[in-house]
Order: C-alpha cells, then sequence, then structure tokens
C-alpha cells in the first residue's frame, strides 16, 4: 500500500508540475504578444517621423508591462532589467523638442528587439541586423588597413558600427552567455581606446580581426536550427505522460504481486 501511494503521490507531482509550467509559458506568452503589438506600432511611427505618437505607444506599453512585470515568475531579473532600460531609453529618444531621426529608430528598434528576444528562441529579429552590422563593421576594417590609415576615417566608421551594435546589444546580453560578450566588449574597448593610436596599429588590426570572427560566430549560432518550442513543449508533455505511464504500471505489478501473494498465502 505504501507503494502505491508513493506512485499516485509522484504522478500528481508531476502532473501538477507540467500544469504550471503549461500555464506560465502561456501566460508569458499572451502578454508579450499584447507588448510586441504596441512595439511594433510605436517602431512604425517613428520610422514615419510621427515621434508623438509613438511616444503615446510606448507610454501605453509602458502601463501594460508593468502590469505583466507584477506577475512573479513570468520574467527573470535580467529580462526584467532589460526591458525596463531600453524603454526608457526609447522613451528618451523621443522627447524633447529637438529629436535625432536615427537615433529614436535605433532606440525603439533596439526596445523592439529586446522583447522579442524575451519572446522568441528561434531566428530572433535582431539577427537580421547582421548585413547592416556586418557591413558597418568591414567598412572600419577596411580604413584600418588603408595606407595610409586616416584617424578620422576610422573614427567615423568605427562610430557607424558602434551605433549599430548598441542596437542588438541588449537582446546579445539576453541570448548568449555573458562570458562570450565580455570577450567581445573587450575587444570593441580596445578598439575604441586605441584607434587613434599608431604604435598599437597592429595590435588594434589583430583584435579587429578577431572581433570580425566573433560577430560571425554570434549571427552564425543564432541562425542555428533550433528546437521550435512547441516541439520542446510536446517533448516535455511526452516526458510527463511516459512518468505517469510508469508509475501506472508500478501499480499495476504491485498489484499483480500482492495477489500471487495473498493467493499462496490462501493455498
Amino acid at each position: 500500500m505504501k507503494l502505491f501511494k508513493g506512485l499516485v503521490i509522484s504522478a500528481v507531482v508531476v502532473a501538477w508540475f507540467f500544469f504550471l509550467f503549461d500555464t506560465g509559458f502561456a501566460k508569458q506568452a499572451d502578454e508579450l504578444k499584447k507588448l510586441d503589438q504596441l512595439a511594433d506600432e510605436a517602431l512604425q511611427f517613428t520610422l514615419a517621423e510621427r515621434y508623438g505618437d509613438s511616444l503615446k505607444s510606448l507610454q501605453q506599453l509602458e502601463s501594460e508591462m508593468n502590469r505583466a512585470l507584477s506577475h512573479p515568475y513570468l520574467f527573470s531579473m535580467d529580462e526584467v532589467r532589460m526591458l525596463q532600460l531600453s524603454l526608457s531609453d526609447a522613451k528618451g529618444a523621443l522627447e524633447g523638442e529637438a529629436i535625432h531621426g536615427e537615433e529614436a529608430v535605433h532606440a525603439v528598434m533596439k526596445f523592439r528587439f529586446v522583447l522579442d528576444a524575451i519572446g522568441s528562441s528561434y531566428q530572433p529579429l535582431w539577427a537580421d541586423m547582421e548585413d547592416r552590422v556586418m557591413g558597418a563593421f568591414h567598412a572600419f576594417q577596411d580604413s584600418a588597413r588603408g595606407e595610409p590609415a586616416s584617424e578620422r576615417g576610422m573614427e567615423e566608421a568605427f562610430r557607424r558600427f558602434a551605433k549599430l551594435y548598441d542596437v542588438i546589444y541588449p537582446s546579445i546580453l539576453l541570448d548568449f552567455p555573458v562570458e562570450t560578450v565580455k570577450n567581445m566588449d573587450a575587444r570593441v574597448q580596445f578598439i575604441e581606446t586605441h584607434i587613434g593610436n599608431p604604435q598599437k596599429r597592429d595590435e588594434l588590426i589583430a583584435e579587429t580581426d578577431l572581433l570580425e570572427a566573433d560577430l560571425r560566430s554570434l549571427f552564425s549560432d543564432v541562425k542555428e536550427d533550433e528546437a521550435d518550442p512547441s516541439l520542446w513543449w510536446v517533448i516535455i508533455s511526452t516526458g510527463g505522460m511516459i512518468l505517469l505511464a510508469l508509475s501506472y504500471a508500478g501499480y499495476r505489478k504491485y498489484r499483480g504481486e500482492k495477489k500471487r501473494y495473498e493467493k499462496k498465502q490462501n493455498d
């Protein structure tokens, strides 16, 4: 009887775990869908230079987001921090009388990418920036290798790359291990620090080549086929059913052994 009770308790615990997982996953998906729609709207307004309308969309989104963040366990602390910081940057870029169009677009796009990175583990939107990011980086790389290298040209080319890198940076932090991002940061900072130092030119070019490899690996890794979230749910659900089936099989075995034992005792 103790074995049967243990099996039943195990089955109930497993079923409850999968129920909570499914409920939490669906809840986060619903909340993110609402935020995605408002973020898309804000980005379209920004691209059309309707900055007032974009700001209103973000303010409405902020209200919805704060409500969503009030639910425990829906978002990790890192996700909450990235959402709040990127939203603050987006709103700041749209406020005031003198609004810089490119900065506003980049800031709203950055927030849009963060939202998508949280809700999607397959082909995130920020990966679509590969051509722009790598194009800007190669322009800088060419200027650094030029003979003679122009300090001003290198700085301007690096600045263009850095702006685009900043757009995808928060999403990268969410999608990749911290060590991977830290290594890239170290290279970017080295280049930025020594870009005007002729004595560091060989080292700068070497770091530039390494950073190119890091960037290529970054975009390559994110494009690799990952399991669809729905497939993961099928796998997890199947695992739950297998555990329940094993529990039931164990119970039947227990009942069969008990009957054989009782029959032997009666004989």
